[in-house]
């Protein structure tokens, strides 16, 4: 157990080194960085430190799920490039490709229940946590093409590819648990398929739901607003000659009458129109 949590830390610690090591690119640019940007880098290290000290805690039970929730952790916290705060209102064909792999999400299991139990058979009482750990994460194999979508350049797209990855870490999370509660690994096998279908389910009609409205819980984690979409001009009537005024009386009564009738029986804001009406026609003083 020692050796494993030498292991771990050492993994910890060169996985934290590659994910806040400066682009080469970069390097200028990062010597002559302001004190805001080291501010900025300081607090990123500072983020990260309840991440580590969970996966210290995990890697007593298993170095591969340390190792896993760390990567998870890594790429929920990435950003699009170029990144914004204020994101577009997505078009259609953006909320169809988001809604895609939720759909991927409901029809997975064909492969990925049948992956797992097989890699089940070959464990038993005897196996160590990180077997039964990897017989879990295996089937993860069948969603590593989700990671290209992170290359879009639509920060809807990406919000939404970084929620299934979450949604597909926590069934991965609770498989690894149901093959570690018992003296045999088929024993959580009840648990697997109670926790892992409810996550199926609630979790893949939930996100489609979100998509296809157009809108991201993540998102709404990261602080990001969408825009309304844009309000379309209101026509506005050509202009005429002819009086503007609110008219209650039948429209085959010549202009006079209408203006008239709405006079005595329109309320004070069309009384005033139906004046103003008169008067440009020259019939206050007759009225």
């Amino acid at each position: 157990m020692l050796c494993a949590s030498i292991v771990a830390v050492g993994a910890l610690v060169a996985l934290l080194v590659f994910i806040l090591k400066p682009n080469k690119n970069q390097t200028g640019e990062k010597q002559n960085a302001s004190a805001g940007n080291v501010r900025a880098l300081r607090k990123n290290w500072k983020g990260w430190i309840p991440f580590v000290v969970i996966a210290l805690v995990l890697a007593f039970w298993s170095v591969l799920i340390s190792l896993f929730f760390l990567i998870t952790v890594w790429i929920m916290r990435m950003d699009p490039k170029p990144y914004q705060r204020e994101i577009p209102y997505p078009s259609d064909l953006a909320r169809e490709e988001a809604k895609g792999p939720y759909i991927w999400l409901l029809l997975s299991p064909f492969l990925t229940v049948p992956t797992m139990l097989v890699a089940t058979l070959f464990l038993d009482f005897n196996s160590p946590p990180n077997q039964r750990v990897l017989a879990a994460l295996i089937p993860l194999v069948f969603h590593l093409p989700l990671l290209f979508k992170l290359n879009t350049k639509n920060i809807f797209i990406y919000r939404h590819t970084q929620q299934v990855i979450l949604l597909i870490a926590l069934r991965a999370g609770m498989a690894s648990i149901a093959l570690s509660i018992g003296t045999y690994p088929g024993d959580g096998l009840w648990l697997f398929f109670l926790g892992n279908g409810a996550l199926w389910l609630f979790g893949s009609l939930w996100g489609r739901s979100q998509a296809v409205h157009k809108d991201c819980w993540w998102m709404k984690r990261k602080g990001e607003t969408i825009h309304p979409p844009e309000a379309k001009p209101v026509e506005t009537p050509a202009t005429t000659n002819e009086p503007q005024h609110p008219l209650t009386a039948p429209k085959d009564k010549p202009v006079i009458e209408q203006s008239l009738h709405t006079f005595r029986t329109g309320t004070l804001e069309e009384r005033k129109q139906a004046v103003l009406a008169l008067s440009q026609l020259g019939e206050v003083e007759k009225f």
